[in-house]
């Protein structure tokens, strides 16, 4: 962008050298009026961005202490407590029926390993 505005404002020096001096002065005139037309067009994009910026910081942040909240309100919920209780007594059992599995289940190769050592 900025070598766009080097080479633009090289090639109007180049014109308006080749000009009367009240082409030269209107040139002029019409290149500061542009610059500023393209730095108040840039501020105001960047005041715009760093407004709606602020603006989805703020929604998320509300969001946020509201998701908070309800999730502190289903935690104090009896019936989820219930719940998690049941869950865990679930877990706890399922962990307890694999391992008595597991267990048989090496007793039985064991007892056959031995058998066949033993029938050969």
């Amino acid at each position: 962008m900025r070598t766009l505005l080097t080479a633009s404002f090289l090639g109007l020096l180049l014109a308006v050298g080749a000009c009367s001096k009240a082409d030269q002065q209107k040139t002029q005139a019409d290149t500061k009026s542009a610059a500023a037309d393209v730095k108040s067009s840039g501020d105001q994009a960047g005041q715009e961005v760093k407004a709606d910026a602020k603006k989805l910081g703020a929604d998320i942040k509300t969001s946020a202490a509201k998701s908070g909240k309800d999730l502190k309100a289903i935690a104090k919920d009896p019936e989820v407590k219930k719940a998690a209780g049941d869950l865990k007594a679930s877990l706890k059992e399922l962990g307890s029926s694999v391992k008595d599995a597991s267990k048989r289940h090496k007793d039985e190769d064991t007892n056959s390993a031995s058998g066949e050592k033993s029938g050969q």
